[in-house]
């Protein structure tokens, strides 16, 4: 998935919101393409390779409608994208628990071509690992779905009571 396209987020008061969901879409596209490495060489792990392709690509599809959002002039009337994206908040956590993911997942820029051939062989994780990753972005991927839920519910009441409908 190419994110440079979600870089030009122009509203003030999103853009703090905006820029946390850009880093959490960046890591997740990395999840990906390192999932699609190890799905190509590890063939006994194809089955958890796929649910965490699967969530992740789930996760940047929700977070790119928020991007979305945050660029809209109306921006402003979201209140929930304060709350997702306070200190230690959903998005925080969410980028905290990829990061961890891809730092397992990825080794590293320092790795010889020996230890990157053999890391590449080897699914990093246990398939309780597995549900356990996938069971905590899907939280993160609730509250965010929860939190756009709540602001449209809040603008069609603003709206419905504005015009008396």
């Amino acid at each position: 998935m190419h994110v440079s396209h979600l870089k030009h987020a122009h509203n003030m008061d999103g853009l703090s919101a905006a820029a946390s969901v850009i880093a959490v879409i960046q890591i997740s596209s990395q999840i990906f393409d390192l999932c699609r490495t190890y799905y190509l060489n590890v063939k006994e792990a194809r089955q958890d390779i796929d649910r965490l392709r699967n969530e992740v690509a789930s996760l940047q599809d929700v977070l790119v409608h928020v991007v979305d959002l945050t660029n809209d002039p109306n921006a402003s009337s979201l209140r929930t994208l304060d709350l997702i994206n306070r200190e230690d908040g959903p998005l925080q956590q969410c980028q905290l628990e990829l990061e961890e993911l891809a730092t397992k997942l990825d080794p590293g820029d320092g790795a010889n071509k020996m230890t990157l051939a053999l890391r590449v062989l080897k699914w990093p994780f246990k398939s309780k690992e597995i549900d356990k990753a996938l069971i905590s972005i899907g939280r993160y991927k609730a509250s965010v779905v929860l939190s756009l839920t709540t602001d449209q519910m809040y603008a069609k009441c603003f709206f419905n009571s504005a015009f008396d409908l």
